[in-house]
């Protein structure tokens, strides 16, 4: 969709970067205007919408502390906004005076960071009751949090006086230019290089005749395509507002994709949403006498309340249950262990781990369980002629992966621009010239600038 495109990002930060003449060292009134404008010309319901959600929360969280039925008032408004939403899919069908097929072409009907905006008006509002936060006397400063342009669009979730204080000492040096315009970069790279050439191999595989176990190759690509198309948008919108000096939470651990077991891999994966439900819902519950003899059973309802944060059906609340009840099964069996092995078991693990996500991965896409397993228990087909079709894709993805792990190795713990920081100049060239050479030569541009992840 043009809305996610690099031209929104662009008017984004142009806006941002004249207004800042008019507001100097109030750069946050300028990080709002460039939010509302950018979303108001590309998003205009999305806008609206979330302007309405905004005064909801700024009314309900100056008065929830003289008022406890209000809590659960705001949340309850929030969440309905969300549930509605999410059966969209449903509910649209029934507009018959409107053309659905012009709606879902043009993207009219879509609230872009929706799951975003309302869990951080939730965590808002719980963080006042808890006595954590007092409420902002600014219900700007409360807009510019809710509708703050990069996390709307990749996330990663933040409390309020997490980026409240970033907010108001926001300002452009440098050093921030020079750090923000690296994270761009090495997100444009992963996006455009892995994730769009995963993205086409994974069309080809869908649209083939492959059948039985082979199947499972559909969701081995589609695990990696959405950790490099997640991941590079985290990028991204990180490096667009570390330009301010605002520093957005890493999502993901560097090597997830080569976690040992499915405990490791969601201490790595969309981490602040793991940290949301953990703080605003399971540690909410366990205070009651019925969840504290049952943590396993809540630790089960809590994973698939994250599958159900993807989509309302059948289909992502499974996907949410397989993972608690794998979870719940690698701490019976004790298999989080393996990491601590030697490297046989810790390749063991990896190999076990990669296996169990391309299948997981699959009830997360087909759109039913059951056309899932009339494909798997069809006899056994690989379409040798994707092979010939998508064979320089393939080639080129291994190789830029293999670099890019190379990178993670490299740089550890280190966030890519305090790593290309931290490198001598010779290398940090070299670097940048591998990564725009790369990007010339092998970026796939066909598909645009796709998140996959707007769909939530």
């Amino acid at each position: 969709m043009a809305q996610i495109g690099l031209f929104s990002s662009v008017l984004f930060l142009l806006i941002a970067f004249s207004s800042i003449f008019i507001f100097r060292i109030q750069v946050w009134k300028s990080l709002l205007i460039s939010s509302i404008f950018t979303l108001g010309i590309f998003m205009p319901f999305t806008l609206v919408f979330l302007l309405l959600g905004t005064a909801i929360t700024y009314q309900i969280g100056n008065k929830i502390q003289s008022s406890f039925p209000l809590t659960g008032l705001g949340n309850g408004i929030l969440i309905g906004f969300l549930i509605v939403y999410k059966l969209k899919e449903s509910w649209i069908d029934h507009f018959i005076l409107l053309d659905v097929e012009i709606w879902e072409e043009t993207g009219i009907w879509q609230i872009v960071g929706l799951s975003f905006f309302v869990f951080n008006a939730i965590s808002y509002l719980m963080d006042i009751k808890k006595k954590f936060i007092k409420p902002t006397d600014s219900f700007f400063k409360l807009m510019l949090y809710l509708l703050y342009f990069p996390t709307l669009h990749a996330g990663p979730l933040h409390r309020f006086t997490y980026l409240n204080s970033q907010f108001e000492q926001a300002k452009i040096t440098e050093a921030s230019f020079t750090n923000g315009m690296r994270l761009i970069l090495w997100g444009i790279f992963k996006n455009f290089v892995l994730a769009q050439r995963l993205n086409q191999l994974l069309i080809s595989l869908k649209g083939s005749e492959i059948a039985g176990w082979w199947t499972l190759l559909i969701g081995l690509v589609f695990f990696f395509y959405i950790y490099f198309s997640f991941s590079s948008f985290v990028d991204f919108f990180q490096g667009i507002s570390e330009i301010f000096g605002i520093r957005l939470k890493d999502n993901f651990h560097k090597r997830v994709y080569f976690s040992s077991n499915r405990h490791e891999f969601w201490k790595g994966w969309h981490i602040t949403l793991n940290e949301w439900f953990r703080d605003y819902f399971f540690y909410w519950q366990i205070k009651f006498q019925f969840w504290r003899t049952k943590p396993y059973l809540l630790l089960l309802l809590t994973y698939m309340l994250i599958g159900l944060w993807h989509g309302i059906s059948w289909q992502y609340l499974f996907w949410g249950f397989l993972n608690g009840a794998w979870i719940l099964l690698e701490k019976a069996w004790q298999l989080p262990k393996l990491r601590q092995g030697g490297l046989l078991k810790q390749s063991m693990g990896i190999v076990y781990h990669i296996l169990g996500c391309s299948f997981i991965a699959l009830v997360f896409i087909y759109p039913t369980l059951g056309d899932l397993w009339n494909k798997i228990k069809m006899p056994t087909y690989f379409p040798i002629e994707v092979w010939f079709i998508q064979r320089r894709n393939i080639f080129i993805f291994f190789v830029m992966f293999f670099i890019v792990d190379l990178y993670h190795l490299w740089s550890k713990d280190e966030r890519m621009d305090s790593f290309l920081e931290s490198v001598s100049p010779w290398e940090r060239r070299l670097i940048y010239t591998q990564l725009v050479v790369s990007l010339f030569v092998f970026g796939d541009f066909s598909g645009g600038l796709n998140n996959y992840y707007l769909a939530f």
